[in-house]
């Protein structure tokens, strides 16, 4: 009977630092990318049919392994990552990349016919593949990417019309990790101004 007794003590207890343990874990963080104004503006080309009339395709963009997982991955040095536990993207990135990326050139040119890949639609005018190359940022210090992207036509066989790597830097602007996904965001639209821009010049559209 007091062996029993004893048990039942040792599991409640158990119990209770489980339940204990449970209570004390913080929830994780989760956090996205968002649209941001440009150098363009849609005003520009607000009366230009040729620009509001394109068709225009995102992808497919590809991102590092490294950054590709639901966790927030930094630098601790040039050999060594490190993988935020509690600090999370809230979709994948490669989704929310697309989408920032479709808003912004939507609205730096004033058009509505974006399509994320793969669109099911063949009448596209243009397609920007994107490949992330380099996509790090370190708290309190700044974001870098670094693209390969191209511009190519719409229809097959497709023709590439311009291939470019650029690179953008953008410092974090406070403390934590949404100051350093709010960097990410400056840094994504300064990579849509870049598209946009290209998109401009391959149609031979000029701004007002």
């Amino acid at each position: 009977m007091v062996n029993r007794s004893a048990h039942r003590v040792a599991l409640l207890a158990a119990v209770f630092i489980w339940l204990g343990g449970c209570i004390n874990t913080p929830l994780p963080d989760y956090y996205v990318l968002t649209p941001e104004p440009g150098e363009l503006s849609a005003a520009q080309f607000r009366d230009n049919t040729e620009v509001a009339e394109l068709a225009i395709g995102v992808g497919p963009i590809t991102i590092p392994e490294t950054v590709n997982r639901a966790n927030i991955v930094t630098p601790l040095d040039s050999n060594k990552l490190e993988v935020a536990e509690f600090h999370r993207w809230s979709e994948p990135l490669i989704e929310n990349i697309s989408r920032v990326l479709i808003t912004n050139v939507a609205d730096r040119l004033g058009v509505n016919k974006l399509y994320a890949y793969p669109w099911l639609r063949t009448e596209i005018d243009n397609i920007a593949r994107i490949d992330i190359l380099q996509m790090t940022g370190t708290l309190r210090e700044e974001v870098y990417l670094q693209v390969r992207w191209q511009i190519l036509t719409g229809d097959k066989p497709y023709q590439l019309l311009e291939t470019r790597i650029t690179e953008y830097r953008k410092i974090v602007r406070g403390v934590g990790y949404s100051a350093l996904v709010a960097a990410y965001s400056e840094a994504y639209a300064a990579l849509s101004d870049d598209i946009a821009r290209a998109v401009v010049e391959l149609n031979g559209v000029a701004g007002s």
